[in-house]
């Protein structure tokens, strides 16, 4: 929901793991990425369930 006062945030800026360091260099503003956050849509109809198994440290191939 880009407007002209309000442009719409790159998608790498929206990452999790790097989004409090693009707020401290100043390259993110916080209430910013609060808006575009919460404009999100909620897609938790869509949700599948992932079943994973793992091998043992060491063995390669699956576990059956």
């Amino acid at each position: 929901m880009a407007t002209e006062k309000h442009p719409e945030i790159p998608p790498r800026y929206l990452d999790r793991r790097v989004v409090e360091r693009y707020i401290k260099k100043g390259l993110l503003d916080e209430k910013e990425y609060g808006r575009q956050i919460k404009a999100l849509p909620d897609l938790v109809e869509r949700v599948v369930r992932v079943e994973t198994e793992f091998a043992p440290a060491g063995e390669l191939g699956p576990v059956r």
